[in-house]
């Protein structure tokens, strides 16, 4: 038997092609699917199943696009309610590929209709678990409805854990869909697999002897919720179109964005100090080179609205543009260099944003300016500057009547969520606003300039963040 993972960075989803004797089956795939067909051929193997665990949130399937191109059944819980052409798989039914036997394991508990996959090659075994068990993990009760109590969820997850995937051979190896950083779970290991022996000895669900403390612990402290999950779970109800029928964002002349592209949201990808030398007025900024980029896209910028990219080089266009087909987003309708020169000479208004140096951060302070920090509450509680308002980025657009009047500097991780949040602030009108570059890390490093392990100010330098938060 052979096993191939393929993980998307950011998203920290994680995919697989497995199979034996010339035939092969994919689990969970991403939007762009070519590197299945590639592997599939490296292992001399033809795509006979396409397992979906469940309809994923986080993420648009490619699904629908590889059955098309290999003609191969998608296989779903019958608790799902798909509507692309499937094949229902019920509780213990058996799928062959090649020589390998396939068992469907209904495993509710992340969303309603989860499903698990365990393989069974002579005495080797292994299970897909979706977004059910990870390492060192499990997955959220709350993500599948917005507006559903998430404790028929948890206690659903309790039942799938105790009495299905923690009864199989302890030796099973597990491989999950997501890796750490993934908003699915909270604390997920990095590591790339795990086995159930390993997850029933050392999974931090373990310390919870009874279903009420299971429960209560699952819907307590959960992260924020993207606003995009809800769309993503629709597009892979009804599958997602193939990646080659989105349009891929043209060049524009700086002066379409006050003609047919006015109403457009400007998105630009570009970094905190590019930025913050000068930028469109009223322009998001997300920056594209790192690799949560599609996911603060996700939090913040609505599906339906064509966007307009700002980029340094046109290749970030296109990386833009597969990282937002990768969550569904499919209207990014141009992109324009950047250049503040020609959007002067176009007549557009360019804005820019100070960047606040870490060393003069406390001479701010000491004067009576605010200073608000928007990252994670684990990084809140584990360290912060005296003096500093929190409020969390992804609840900033509902919480701006608690942001301080006046000259304002803000502070994330590194700068990156920061900036972030001063472009949201000014589309809201408030023009007065710094970032504080390099964040709270180039803050700590002043602070501490050689790292010890034995000084409390370096072990907060050295990572301690919110788990299953988003952090930059």
């Amino acid at each position: 038997m052979f096993t191939e993972r393929f993980f998307v960075e950011g998203l920290a989803h994680a995919s697989y092609l497995f199979g034996a004797e010339g035939e092969a089956a994919v689990v969970d795939p991403k939007r762009d699917v070519d590197d299945y067909l590639a592997a599939a051929e490296r292992h001399s193997a033809r795509i006979v199943a396409i397992f979906e665990t469940h309809p994923h949130a986080d993420f648009a399937s490619g699904h629908l696009e590889l059955a098309q191109r290999t003609g191969a059944p998608i296989y779903i819980s019958e608790q799902a309610p798909a509507t692309y052409a499937h094949q229902d798989l019920r509780h213990g039914q058996i799928i062959c590929v090649g020589s390998l036997s396939v068992t469907a394991l209904a495993t509710p508990g992340h969303s309603p209709d989860s499903m698990s996959f365990y393989v069974e090659d002579g005495e080797q075994r292994l299970v897909f678990t979706g977004d059910i068990l990870f390492v060192g993990n499990v997955g959220r009760p709350d993500l599948r409805d917005a507006d559903a109590d998430p404790r028929a969820m948890a206690e659903a997850l309790d039942d799938t854990l105790r009495y299905v995937l923690f009864r199989l051979p302890d030796e099973t190896i597990v491989y999950p869909a997501h890796g750490a950083g993934s908003l699915c779970g909270r604390q997920i290991g990095a590591a790339p697999q795990t086995t159930i022996g390993a997850e029933k000895k050392s999974n931090w669900v373990g310390r919870f002897p009874t279903r009420d403390e299971f429960v209560a612990a699952m819907l307590s402290n959960l992260p924020d919720r993207p606003a995009y999950f809800s769309h993503d779970v629709q597009i892979n109800l009804a599958g997602a179109r193939p990646l080659a029928e989105i349009p891929r964002p043209e060049p524009l002349a700086p002066s379409a964005l006050r003609r047919e592209f006015a109403e457009a949201l400007v998105l630009d990808t570009r970094t905190p100090a590019a930025y913050g030398a000068g930028h469109l007025s009223g322009s998001l900024n997300v920056g594209v080179a790192v690799p949560v980029f599609s996911t603060w896209v996700g939090f913040f910028v609505s599906p339906e609205i064509p966007v307009v990219l700002v980029v340094e080089r046109s290749e970030d266009a296109e990386k833009a543009w597969l990282e937002l087909a990768r969550i569904g987003c499919e209207n990014a309708v141009g992109y324009v260099l950047a250049d503040s020169a020609a959007w002067r000479a176009a007549e557009l208004e360019v804005r820019e944003t100070p960047q606040l140096d870490v060393e003069d951060v406390e001479a701010w302070l000491r004067s009576g300016k605010p200073l608000l920090d928007v990252r994670t509450p684990g990084e809140w509680h584990a360290g912060r500057a005296d003096g500093a308002q929190w409020i969390p980025l992804p609840t900033l657009p509902a919480r701006l009547a608690e942001v301080p009047p006046g000259p304002l500097a803000v502070m994330c991780g590194t700068g990156y969520r920061s900036s972030l949040a001063t472009s949201l602030l000014a589309r809201a009108g408030r023009t007065d606003v710094a970032n504080v570059a390099g964040g709270w890390s180039a803050w700590m490093s002043r602070r501490c300039p050689e790292l010890d392990a034995l000084n409390p100010c370096c072990r907060d330098v050295a990572g301690k963040e919110g788990g299953g938060e988003i952090t930059k």
